[in-house]
């Protein structure tokens, strides 16, 4: 007989820890090997955080009078993250739960922004490269704002101004450029976006989740950068995650807004019920400050000069990874980063076998498949965990790249299924047969999964 869900009788505290260290058993791990989803400054720092976050669980940032160090390590990350940034006398931020929920806002803010200033709008659409992060559609899709697709330069992979400019119309109330983006780790051009958005009464968002928190570092440097953040007038509001290069745990960003006017645009308020009154800053009630707080101490903990020196690990081991592509026969880059966030694919081999080779030698990668101007490709994330193991990486990288068979078309009818389930016609089919045809088992991919990359970078982008 199963044991129910919910135990009738407590179990030990031994056993519960147990249960729950095997089922962290085959999840990620912080040991400089994985080029995707870490961002580990060392154990150090990650033992100060884990203290912090443990330390700031009880508080709740629903009610800042109640819990007076909300507002504290909120206003300390924010101000600090302003600063940064070059924020101007007047601008303001809000600490969220990760980058989304900023974007989400950031969007919002817009939105509800453009209702008082603008009223005379009545299809809100925001101008979007099409390298934006894919949260830009969640807000879209959430927040009823129409989306207009900005084409990228098919070898920059930056936003291309022109076509932004071709496609700008009354309807606009927000432009969005990434510094970085995601995938190729590149820097769009914010002061031409940006003085498109001006010109035309828009608001311009830069999205620098990704690159917030390195590029001013590498800038420090002695780094030549492009200028992506307040420095530039036509720039409104900024994202940047603290858990990712902040290097503090899941999940905190920040939404930096140069006026507070456009804040006030992103609160929700609400008398209308029989409780306590609501105000809130972001799209959460209760709040968790536990992970704000690990970002304060973090941040606190390593300075200036400690953000400085992981900058130049990171960049000087990614500069090591790219002249190895470069110089390696059947290897190409995506792009060109401004930072250890890039991608690169392969000149006539299979990717997703690289990708599988790599992986059977230990290496956490990104199979990535292709859309519009970019190919399928291999993503990789620097961190100061993975810049220390470069030189046995790009060994392996070269020994992988070698004799790859050439790229394999997956077969049509399986392709077939794969985009009918969801879709119309596809109500008698069950995704979880096509699952296990194809190894997947509890959520996880199977060793060799190269045939399941093949099949989604076949399919559409709809399926």
């Amino acid at each position: 007989m199963n044991s129910p869900a919910f135990p009738i009788e407590g179990e030990s505290r031994e056993d519960v820890i147990a249960a729950l260290t095997d089922h962290k058993a085959r999840d990620l791990s912080t040991d400089g090997r994985a080029f995707a989803f870490v961002y580990d400054a060392g154990e150090e720092a990650r033992e100060l955080a884990r203290e912090a976050f443990a330390a700031c669980m009880t508080i709740n940032g629903l009610d800042p009078t109640v819990y007076p160090s909300a507002r504290k390590l909120e206003n300390g990350v924010v101000k600090a993250c302003l600063e940064l940034l070059h924020a101007p006398d007047g601008a303001v931020g809000t600490a969220t739960a990760g980058g989304t929920e900023s974007v989400m806002l950031a969007v919002k803010s817009a939105r509800d922004y453009a209702r008082s200033t603008r009223p005379e709008i009545a299809r809100p659409t925001m101008l979007l490269p099409e390298t934006a992060h894919a949260c830009f559609h969640k807000a879209a899709h959430y927040l009823g704002v129409e989306i207009v697709r900005v084409d990228v330069d098919p070898t920059t992979f930056r936003a291309d101004v022109a076509d932004a400019r071709a496609k700008m119309s009354e309807d606009v109330i927000l432009v969005v450029g990434s510094a970085v983006s995601y995938a190729h780790g590149v820097i769009d051009p914010i002061e031409e976006l940006a003085a498109l958005a001006q010109t035309h009464g828009a608001l311009m968002h830069v999205d620098a989740c990704v690159g917030g928190c390195v590029l001013p570092f590498m800038v420090d440097n002695g780094e030549e950068l492009p200028r992506f953040d307040f420095q530039i007038d036509g720039v409104t509001s900024l994202s940047m995650d603290l858990h990712k290069y902040g290097f503090a745990p899941k999940g905190i960003s920040v939404l930096l807004q140069r006026r507070r006017e456009l804040r006030d645009a992103q609160y929700f308020a609400c008398a209308n019920w029989s409780g306590y009154g609501i105000v809130n800053s972001t799209t959460l009630g209760s709040k968790s400050l536990a992970a704000c707080g690990a970002a304060y101490v973090v941040l606190h903990h390593l300075g200036r000069e400690g953000y400085r020196d992981r900058a130049k690990r990171m960049w000087d081991a990614a500069k090591r990874v790219i002249a190895t592509i470069d110089r390696t026969d059947g290897l190409r880059m995506v792009g060109r980063p401004s930072m250890g966030c890039f991608a690169f694919t392969t000149t006539g081999g299979d990717v997703f076998e690289l990708a599988d080779r790599l992986t059977a030698r230990g290496w956490h990668i990104q199979p990535t498949y292709a859309f519009r101007a970019s190919p399928a490709h291999i993503h990789l994330t620097m961190d100061p965990g993975n810049a220390a193991n470069v030189d046995a990486f790009t060994k392996d990288l070269v020994a992988c790249s070698r004799d790859l068979p050439a790229t394999i078309e997956p077969l049509a009818p399986i392709v077939q299924m794969l985009e009918m389930i969801g879709g119309p016609g596809g109500d008698g089919l069950d995704p979880s047969m096509l699952m296990g045809q194809l190894g997947i088992a509890d959520g996880q991919l199977p060793s060799q999964s190269a045939t399941i990359h093949r099949l989604i970078n076949a399919a559409s982008p709809a399926a």
